[in-house]
């Protein structure tokens, strides 16, 4: 192309990232700086999925912490997001829930359930608890929707002791959602609903 932009490249981004390049896709970003195309938002936003995918951790973090003080984007929320994503899929539970703890504001239920569903994947009941006792803490006590909604928490927190054999704790989870009239709900699981939610941003 005689003239590239900020879609261009962020394009080019986007399809390294889903292919597993993660490595070709950070090296866009030095050929951005060169070309004089400055990265947006979402630029980031591909090139964390990049790190994802190619388990880029390092990298990830080192990207996360120059967008601001380096290219002076800022980052928002899905950014923090693919963090705690990059970090949950190595298996540094502990970093990630440290980086939501850190953050300069409220985190949303997004960013626990991903943590949450790393803790599923990696076996960690102990933190796995940790955060499914915050998710709870943030279902409203009213309302078909939110409870809707919280059934999910619920059943990812289940899904963690069942996932460590603790059948006890399963039946307990499952005996406080009975008691709070909180039913489980076809659609997407908390794992699809971040994604969703990735893709959206």
């Amino acid at each position: 192309m005689e003239e590239k932009n900020v879609l261009t490249w962020t394009a080019m981004a986007t399809g390294l990232a889903i292919h597993g390049k993660g490595k070709q896709a950070l090296d866009l970003l030095e050929a951005m700086e060169v070309s004089g195309v400055k990265p947006n938002a979402v630029t980031f936003t591909s090139l964390f999925s990049a790190c994802c995918h190619a388990g880029l951790v390092e990298e990830g973090l080192c990207l996360f912490h120059s967008m601001e003080s380096k290219f002076g984007v800022e980052p928002l929320i899905q950014h923090y997001g693919c963090v705690v994503d990059l970090l949950g899929r190595a298996g540094h539970l502990e970093e990630a829930f440290n980086f939501i703890k850190d953050m300069g504001f409220e985190p949303d239920v997004v960013l626990w359930r991903s943590l949450l569903n790393s803790c599923k994947v990696h076996g960690d009941v102990v933190m796995g608890e940790k955060v499914g006792k915050i998710l709870l803490r943030l279902v409203p006590e009213k309302g078909v929707v939110e409870l809707s909604n919280a059934s999910e928490d619920y059943i990812a927190l289940s899904n963690v002791y069942a996932a460590a054999e603790k059948w006890e704790d399963v039946e307990m989870v499952r005996d406080v959602m009975e008691i709070k009239g909180i039913q489980t709900k076809s659609g997407l699981s908390s794992v699809q609903s971040f994604c969703s939610h990735l893709l959206d941003g």
